[in-house]
């Protein structure tokens, strides 16, 4: 009985193991298969549907001229960039799942191209303006499913024979249905062979002084088709119509972000395309919002001003001089405001009043600020005071006024 149970709990546990591997390889492969699918054609991505590779070796493949990396829409680079508007022998590389522009944008690239410059654009979609300005139709069928290898094939017969490349697993593209057989020259098809003939993906059109190439095979400058074989090939390949010595190589990661007609986008559309910028920056703004939440409140109550101290020794002195008046001992009084003022001019002044003289009625009046006659007169006065027995009351009533406006004048 045991035995048995054990067996059942045995089989039990390598059929949950067996379960979980294939569920493991299921979410593997539609990981994977989604991961191929993903392209987002950047210069900086290095996953399956990035450019890194196409970027990296376009820098060598032009003499080590360093690419020129364009975040802004064309009009902008191109009325702001003087290399653009009136330099000749440049090319701008653009690739993109679906390109849509401005009226004013496909006008600059038409004219860019037209006066010597070279505008290569890989699309799945061209704009619809574009393609009118050009004389050319794409298929309607778009599909991630109706062709599961992308193909390129190259037609120069100046090539080597083997020419044609392809990698499982990615779109292939679509095809041109109608071109300006004047101007236009097939270089590449998609490797099937339609009604009309091999499906052309790959066309020069010449433009003015300058040429146009579009290709209907972005996929081709992705990381997991160059890496795959010989495929790196197919980059220089299609690289190879276009002038060996630019003046300038501009490689454009504006449009590719793009996903639908608009006039413009901004930093804050940028900012927020990319989930770790994204978080950072909600991040930022709720640690900011939590900060003046939080900071806003004062941590100590406000301190009260404390008034200002009074000088009351005026008030007190003309108190105790009325009382002293009032008893009409007018020297005694005299004497106590003597005694009142030197200790003032000793400790504002910082001046000895042992003697009254002259040279101390000169020196106050400096310091103090107050006239040397009105120094002078107060000096006599307490002279006067000091040799006489008796005090008039207009006598003391004058002598009040001359310390009161001393005091006054020299605070």
């Amino acid at each position: 009985m045991k035995s048995k149970i054990f067996i059942i709990i045995t089989g039990l546990v390598v059929l949950c193991f067996v379960l979980l591997l294939v569920a493991g390889n299921q979410s593997r492969n539609s990981a994977e298969a989604k991961d191929l699918t993903r392209q987002s054609f950047s210069h900086k991505d290095k996953h399956p549907g990035g450019c890194y590779v196409a970027f990296t070796c376009l820098q060598h493949l032009y003499s080590g001229e360093s690419l020129k990396v364009m975040t802004k829409p064309f009009t902008r680079s191109y009325e702001k960039n003087d290399y653009l508007k009136r330099g000749d022998g440049n090319l701008y590389i653009l690739v993109a799942d679906k390109l849509y522009a401005t009226t004013q944008d496909i006008e600059n690239m038409l004219r860019f191209a037209a006066d010597g410059n070279q505008l290569f654009l890989a699309v799945n979609q061209p704009d619809s303006l574009l393609k009118e300005r050009l004389g050319i139709a794409v298929d309607s069928a778009y599909t991630s499913l109706s062709i599961p290898s992308s193909v390129q094939h190259f037609v120069n017969p100046f090539l080597a024979p083997d020419t044609a490349f392809h990698r499982e697993g990615i779109y292939g593209g679509r095809f041109f249905t109608r071109l300006d057989t004047l101007n236009t020259t097939i270089l590449g098809t998609n490797g099937i062979t339609g009604h009309h003939g091999p499906q052309p993906n790959f066309i020069r059109i010449s433009y003015g002084k300058g040429d146009v190439f579009v290709s209907l095979n972005p996929s081709s400058f992705t990381n997991y088709f160059l890496m795959h074989g010989r495929n790196i090939s197919t980059l220089e390949k299609q690289v190879a119509y276009t002038y060996n010595t630019p003046s300038g190589v501009y490689w454009d990661e504006y449009y590719k972000y793009l996903k639908g007609p608009q006039t413009d986008f901004s930093e804050w559309q940028v900012l927020m395309r990319y989930p770790a910028l994204r978080w950072a920056l909600w991040l930022f703004l709720a640690l900011l919002l939590l900060y003046v939440l939080f900071e806003s409140k004062r941590r100590q109550r406000i301190i009260p001003d404390r008034p200002v101290l009074a000088n009351n020794s005026l008030e007190f002195v003309e108190t105790l001089g009325q009382l002293y008046y009032q008893q009409g001992n007018n020297r005694n009084l005299a004497q106590k405001m003597i005694l009142h003022w030197t200790e003032y001019v000793r400790t504002r002044f910082y001046l000895s009043t042992q003697h009254l003289n002259p040279a101390f009625a000169d020196t106050l009046a400096r310091k103090s600020g107050m006239p040397y006659a009105a120094v002078r007169n107060i000096v006599d006065s307490i002279h006067h005071i000091q040799l006489s027995e008796h005090v008039t009351d207009d006598f003391l009533q004058q002598f009040y006024k001359n310390i009161h406006q001393f005091y006054l004048n020299t605070k």
